[in-house]
């Protein structure tokens, strides 16, 4: 049995990876990218806007993070990729992907088919903001985050997804 978060700022793969070791693993996979962006949805925002709008009102990274705390405890064999999943879930294996930050932003650029300075302009502003946020929850920042509160860091800049799930399943084989 096995509980495995994967941290990572926007554009590092977490979404890629997580799914692709999910299946992998013959695991269930979680997102809390998903579920924020579901949340916007449901309430009429644009993802971008309703990260700003959570600047202010902090309930919805309360509620998210409550459910995720929740789901650790009772569920077993799943992936998570998450902010702060690792923090919520500290029985779970905790993967942190780390990336170039100009190689992030020429992904989120692609993925959501907008220009460079565009994607740069609003990672920017959601780094901002999550930092903002979770440093009035739990007082934390994410660029401040030490390599010892995760089991395994792996740097996808110049590589693909697949060897990043290779050297996850590495390590997870040799622990």
């Amino acid at each position: 049995m096995a509980k495995i978060t994967i941290f990572g700022l926007a554009g590092v793969g977490k979404s890629v990876v997580g799914k692709r070791l999910a299946d992998d693993l013959k695991f269930n996979f979680l997102s809390g990218g998903d579920m924020a962006r579901k949340t916007a949805r449901d309430l009429g925002y644009e993802f971008y806007a309703f990260e700003e709008m959570c600047r202010t009102n902090l309930v919805y990274d309360k509620e998210r993070d409550e459910y995720i705390a929740k789901f650790g405890k009772e569920n077993d064999n799943f992936v998570l990729e998450s902010r702060l999943g690792w923090r919520f879930i500290p029985d779970s294996v905790k993967i942190r992907l780390a990336c170039d930050f100009d190689a992030r932003i020429k992904r989120l650029a692609a993925r959501e088919c907008i220009p460079f300075d565009e994607a740069k302009q609003k990672t920017i502003a959601r780094e901002e903001s999550a930092n903002e946020r979770y440093a009035k929850l739990y007082g934390i920042s994410l660029s401040d985050l030490s390599e010892d509160s995760f089991d395994l860091t792996v740097d996808t800049t110049n590589i693909l997804p697949d060897e990043v799930i290779q050297r996850i399943h590495k390590f997870l084989s040799n622990s």
